[in-house]
């Protein structure tokens, strides 16, 4: 009797075993069709971390800072990404699609972004993984700082 239902919990292990490889399978195969999407003329494929806060549209790629374009898919992004905040200075990880072009901010004022992103395709949105505040529970007086 205990033969069999070492036996039995065996072919069970087993059998789900062969299940998680093949939806494992499955998910490389749908990354892999969103990453050989063909782009548009102009377009390119950007990664990184986005925030919206006070009329300002930022990407933070590993490479470079971008300006985001205002617009109506830019809100689309903003709204999605609220979902995901814990407060509305968390930043979300992103990957897009969008055309790059001189801001036109930058070139009135000298202030801003030289680039500017306009969105063309909001492929995915997630939590970044990390935070940069640090939180120590701590209150400290300017006086304590040196």
């Amino acid at each position: 009797m205990k033969q069999l239902i070492i036996l039995s919990f065996l072919v069970l292990s087993l059998i789900s075993c062969k299940n998680d490889q093949n939806s494992s399978q499955e998910e490389e195969v749908v990354i892999k069709e969103i990453e050989q999407e063909p782009l548009a003329d102009g377009e390119e494929i950007f990664r990184g971390e986005f925030i919206y806060y006070d009329d300002t549209a930022v990407l933070n790629t590993s490479r470079e800072l971008y300006a985001v374009k205002v617009d109506d898919k830019m809100r689309e992004l903003v709204d999605v990404a609220k979902a995901i905040k814990k407060s509305e200075y968390d930043m979300a990880n992103v990957v897009i699609h969008g055309t790059l072009g001189p801001n036109p901010r930058h070139l009135e004022t000298g202030d801003a972004w030289e680039e500017m992103i306009t969105i063309t395709k909001i492929i995915e949105v997630s939590p970044a993984k990390s935070a940069n505040v640090i939180t120590t529970g701590k209150t400290l007086d300017i006086k304590e700082v040196k």
